[in-house]
């Protein structure tokens, strides 16, 4: 089964892209900018990777509830010598949560070690572009405080073949104006629901994680904060999934983030 496993990621790796640079040209529609400011400056993301202790803020909508306490249970698991800490500092779009000066304040003053940033606004239908000044200055602030900034493109909504390459075209054109780190979260969704269409990664509203989505996305965000391999340790069993099913996951995300490199360093 695990000849199998390797076969079938194989031959997917064949079949995607490992271009760098965004496919969809992001210029304004309709462009909603809210006021924001772009930055002035764009520093080089800081390399936390080696730390012997991860404190990792949040910022996002609801799609990140939970999910910092995922990401701090997969890193011990792979990383048993370190320690692993969460914390949510803001709440909602990234143009709301930047303007809350408490949410500034704690990234400027707790020391992080990284940050996720989630709720860069987009338009389903693709008629509305939307600032993007809000993220490229939280990803500012975050490198200012010695912070590696690390974008959230969420997964798709249940059905949506072309959501996840879009939102995540859509922050690789963040990337290009302000230097940071990115997970390619909707793309590994994408590739495991094609190897294993059965698993239910959405809840029942068809567009949040479920459990067992929100562990997938966890595994992304753990490989891309530690540097460390997913497909190279042993995880510890989930409930809902066999070992073979939980092994082609785990290579799923390495190899999409081999393929899409979430980092500049």
């Amino acid at each position: 089964m695990r000849l199998l496993i390797l076969v079938l990621l194989s031959t997917f790796s064949i079949a995607c892209s490992d271009s760098a640079t965004p496919t969809i040209a992001f210029e304004p529609i309709s462009s909603k900018d809210g006021g924001q400011v772009e930055p002035q400056s764009n520093e080089a993301v800081p390399n936390n990777q080696s730390l012997n202790a991860y404190r990792i803020a949040l910022t996002g909508n609801s799609h990140i509830a939970g999910l910092g306490s995922a990401v701090t249970a997969v890193i011990k698991q792979i990383t048993p010598e370190k320690t692993a800490v969460n914390k949510v500092i803001g709440h909602g779009f990234l143009d709301v949560s930047f303007a809350s000066t408490s949410a500034l304040q704690m990234l400027a003053y707790e020391n992080w070690s990284h940050i996720i940033l989630q709720g860069q606004k987009y338009s389903q239908s693709r008629t509305t572009n939307y600032s993007t000044s809000a993220a490229q200055n939280w990803i500012a602030r975050a490198k200012d405080a010695d912070v590696t900034p690390i974008l959230f493109p969420e997964h798709p909504q249940r059905g949506d073949s072309t959501e996840a390459e879009y939102v995540y075209d859509l922050h690789q054109s963040i990337v290009a104006k302000q230097a940071s780190c990115i997970a390619p979260v909707g793309l590994v969704w994408d590739k495991v629901l094609q190897l294993m269409p059965h698993l239910k990664l959405h809840a029942d509203d068809g567009n949040h994680a479920s459990s067992l989505g929100k562990y997938l996305t966890a595994l992304v965000f753990a490989e891309v904060i530690t540097g460390q391999r997913i497909d190279s340790v042993a995880l510890t069993p989930i409930t809902g999934l066999l070992p073979d099913e939980q092994l082609l996951m785990a290579q799923v995300v390495s190899e999409m983030v081999y393929q899409h490199p979430s980092c500049p360093f």
